[in-house]
């Protein structure tokens, strides 16, 4: 690595976020962990500092304007910088292992789950990018899902709108942000082995049209990300990078 980054990672306390969090931190980078569960989100942070990274956390909900903001704020007094930015957090709500139906999806779901999965995104990437332009370099990295990339059997309308919608919002960004030396790009995971993607049924269905064989894990979406925030990545903006096992192939 050419030099620390400074890095956020939003639904960082757990799952898919917590595994980039702690990849990005063992690349040397500053890592500030952002999710709205206060517990789990200071347990991740202390176990990340016992293994030695260099962390820091706050609390905050990506679907408020005040605490996007905020939390841009805390990162600019505390480091001066912020170089990467990693839009994670996201909810896919289940009702006995299944998404609802779009008639008897209630409005108030809808909502929340369109607050935090797209306006999060737009509000984190509209907070951060007068810090990023500011250093004249930056990595964005967006979570769409394979329900944004085609017909999901497990996921809701109101998930799939907002999957599908961060990939338009993130062509977009590209497009505006690339003369800053900023680039702007989405990963769309698929089945990945994680607490809310266990609480969806039909493994078994799943897995046998999974020509890898098994469910994602972590650390394959990191690697990812890896990628993409490097410094050899620079040429590779507004792309989708479909991380499934080979369910999806577009």
């Amino acid at each position: 690595m050419d030099e620390q980054r400074v890095a956020m990672v939003t639904g960082a306390a757990q799952g898919i976020g917590r595994s980039v969090a702690q990849r990005l931190a063992g690349l040397g980078h500053h890592v500030v962990l952002l999710d709205r569960d206060s517990e789990r989100l200071e347990e991740t942070r202390s176990k990340m500092a016992a293994a030695g990274a260099e962390v820091s956390a706050v609390e905050g909900d990506v679907a408020s304007l005040e605490s996007a903001e905020q939390a841009i704020r805390l990162v600019e007094r505390d480091k001066g910088r912020l170089d990467i930015l990693i839009n994670n957090a996201g909810i896919s709500p289940s009702h006995e292992g299944r998404s609802l139906a779009i008639e008897d999806t209630d409005i108030a779901e809808w909502d929340n789950v369109l607050a935090v999965n797209l306006t999060g995104t737009f509000l984190m990437c509209r907070s951060a990018l007068p810090l990023m332009k500011r250093g004249g370099w930056g990595r964005i990295v967006n979570f769409s899902s394979q329900g944004g990339r085609t017909r999901s059997l497990l996921s809701g309308a109101h998930y799939a709108a907002t999957k599908s919608g961060l990939i338009g919002f993130t062509r977009v960004l590209a497009g505006q942000v690339g003369k800053h030396g900023i680039t702007a790009n989405i990963i769309a995971p698929g089945r990945i082995d994680t607490e809310q993607s266990r609480s969806f049924g039909d493994t078994d269905t799943y897995l046998s049209q999974m020509p890898a064989g098994r469910f994602g894990e972590g650390s394959d979406i990191a690697t990812g990300v890896e990628y993409l925030v490097s410094p050899g990545a620079g040429f590779v903006t507004g792309a989708i990078l479909d991380i499934n096992g080979g369910f999806f192939m577009p």
